[in-house]
């Protein structure tokens, strides 16, 4: 690939000032807006009398639009850059944030959460198009274990911080202020982000539904696409949403105590995202690659989550912090099936991977909330942990199923790789 606009930073400094902080400040504001309702949950109930299943409807509207944006944002992001796209994606946003604000009653919080979701959809796939046309694939794990820490710094100030603002202010305060803030942002990636354009010396274009067609019926993409899918959307559904309630309900802290427990997670799963992109980048000394990686890791993260489903450590904080630390390793499929695939459908090849994620969060959060109110009907706070095992429980087993089909593929492309070497 050879570059045509010579006036693009070409220098390592240069291209972290105007290509990664611009999108990191996206990303961060993509996690903010995905796990406010973890704390929003209970101001939410209380303002509006909303019950499980209505929670997890309008929370998961937010992935309902995400994923089902990924098919196109993949196409216009491979066709505009990342810079254009994001920027009027951007403007989305803000707009459903303010309408957020202005809402009161579930329709119009539903609408407006999509809206978000639609609008942050390309923060994380944006950053990594640009990140494959300017860095090496092999230092991809790397990269984005770094960039991922910025969406864990938006986890953080979800947690504590976001409590602390609700002191001051209200829930519709803080959507309000995350809408401006989301304006500024679009704003900074469209005047900061250089345009990066792009010529092709060996990769012919191919017509979008042949690429389309050659990912998703890829053996890659459904060793790995199912997996990353079912443990990305699960974490999501359940940290940017039923994380609280549990607590609350199962664990009985207080909401304080469970902005803290929250806060603790979070931070501690922006360290171990940053690590596992570093511990992912040595390994590849080794041949031991980013899938291989998210395999071992999705393997911890099934542990937690079962301790967790069965209310077997009601008080036990080391659960939720081993789950937050795991629950970005399906990230690495990202980088993993990259790899199988030339530069110039890279989004699109993302984008396969997120559609299955956030559709399954937004399958998950609903579901979730659906099964607990089916298990416990009238109810819109104080569930048991039957609630919770049979809600949490459906997800777990659904991960299980995958991580062995996983397995067992990994198996078969191991075999198929000896034999032709």
């Amino acid at each position: 690939m050879q570059l045509i606009n010579k006036s693009i930073p070409e220098n390592n400094i240069q291209k972290f000032t105007f290509i990664f902080l611009p999108f990191a400040c996206g990303y961060f504001l993509s996690y903010l807006y995905r796990s406010t309702n973890a704390v929003l949950a209970p101001y939410l109930s209380n303002d509006l009398s909303i019950n499980a299943e209505q929670l997890g409807l309008i929370t998961s509207a937010y992935f309902l639009t995400f994923g089902l944006f990924q098919l196109p944002l993949g196409v216009l992001l491979d066709k505009f850059g990342a810079r254009k796209v994001q920027s009027i994606l951007f403007l989305v946003a803000a707009t459903g944030a303010i309408l957020f604000s202005l809402g009161n009653d579930v329709w119009s919080l539903v609408i407006a959460r999509g809206l978000i979701g639609l609008g942050v959809s390309g923060a994380l796939m944006g950053a990594f198009k640009a990140f494959a046309v300017w860095y090496p694939k092999e230092r991809l794990p790397l990269l984005i274990g770094i960039f991922m820490s910025a969406g864990g710094m938006g986890a953080i100030v979800a947690s504590t911080p976001l409590e602390m603002a609700l002191q001051i202010t209200d829930w519709r305060g803080v959507y309000l202020f995350l809408g401006i803030i989301t304006i500024f942002t679009g704003a900074l990636i469209f005047f900061i982000v250089p345009e990066k354009q792009e010529t092709f010396n060996q990769e012919k274009p191919l017509p979008i539904l042949k690429v389309l067609k050659h990912i998703y019926t890829s053996y890659a993409f459904w060793r790995i696409g199912p997996l990353s899918g079912i443990a990305g959307g699960t974490g999501l559904a359940i940290l940017g949403l039923w994380a609280g309630p549990w607590l609350s309900d199962i664990g009985q802290f207080n909401k304080v105590e469970v902005a803290n427990i929250l806060f603790i997670s979070t931070i501690m799963m922006t360290i171990g995202t940053t690590s596992l992109g570093v511990i992912t980048d040595y390994l590849r000394k080794f041949n031991i690659s980013p899938v291989g990686v998210m395999g071992g890791a999705l393997f911890v993260f099934i542990i937690p989550l079962t301790i967790i489903t069965f209310g077997l450590m009601p008080k036990a904080i080391w659960p939720w912090v081993v789950l937050s630390i795991t629950s970005l390793a399906a990230t690495l499929a990202y980088a993993g099936l990259s790899q199988h695939f030339p530069t110039s459908y890279a989004a699109r090849a993302s984008t396969a991977i997120n559609l299955i994620c956030f559709l399954m969060a937004f399958v998950a959060q609903y579901a979730i909330g659906f099964i607990m109110q089916m298990v416990e009907p009238g109810k819109q706070s104080g569930y048991s942990i039957k609630a919770y095992q049979a809600g949490f429980g459906l997800f777990l087993g659904l991960l299980i199923i995958c991580y062995i089909i996983f397995i067992l593929m990994s198996i078969i492309e191991i075999r198929r790789k000896k034999l032709n070497s």
